[in-house]
């Protein structure tokens, strides 16, 4: 109920703040990268962001990320070969979603080398969700386990101007991050939570589009 709150409630000051930003003449980016994690698997993630220029160098803007990724618990049961084909047959035991939204404020700032070229530093702060889906077909059981906490996201890369109001980027990130859960008390009344890592690095590729 508490990490719900908190979504709901960072989600609605993010479109909140995006409606006032947009409306002022606004900078927008999409991005697509990969992120290894420490206590999950890493894989590929999309994100996008909205802000407004400061001066030439330095804008600010809040974003979010959408990190997904499902993968199974398999054990191989059968193998057939045929002539010209050979398959495997497996069975899939426990089925695992996991999902990983960071909503945070991003300052950008740019060091310009040539008119179109230069690098830039991005850093970010924000709360992080984790939702963990597991479908464990054996017993009939799913569950969703829902974590959240601070965290912050510190980058560097470089930019090229491909147009008037279009910039490539690219950078290489890390994401900081320890999320928890409480899930009871103890026996002596002591709290309990469960604590996952997703803390790592990762890259991002992007375009970044002035809309003012």
């Amino acid at each position: 109920m508490k990490t719900r709150t908190v979504l709901l409630t960072s989600i609605a000051a993010i479109l909140v703040l995006a409606t006032g930003t947009f409306a002022q003449g606004s900078i927008f980016s999409i991005s697509a990268g990969y992120l290894h994690t420490k206590d999950t698997k890493g894989g590929m993630f999309a994100g996008a962001s909205i802000g407004t220029a400061i001066d030439e160098a330095v804008d600010i803007g809040i974003g979010f990320d959408l990190f997904h990724k499902t993968y199974s618990d398999e054990t191989q049961v059968a193998k057939e070969d045929q002539v010209g084909m050979s398959s495997e047959t497996y069975v899939t035991e426990v089925e695992y979603t996991r999902t990983i939204l960071p909503l945070m404020v991003i300052l950008n700032i740019k060091i310009p080398v040539s008119r179109y070229f230069g690098y830039f530093i991005r850093g970010g702060l924000g709360y992080e969700f984790l939702f963990s889906k597991e479908r464990n077909f054996k017993e009939n059981i799913t569950q969703t386990r829902k974590f959240g906490n601070i965290g912050w996201q510190g980058a560097g890369g470089f930019y090229y101007q491909v147009g008037r109001r279009s910039t490539l980027l690219f950078n290489v990130m890390y994401n900081s991050c320890e999320v928890r859960r409480d899930v009871e008390k103890s026996n002596k009344g002591l709290p309990i939570s469960q604590r996952v890592d997703i803390s790592g690095l990762g890259f991002r590729l992007g375009v970044l589009i002035d809309v003012r």
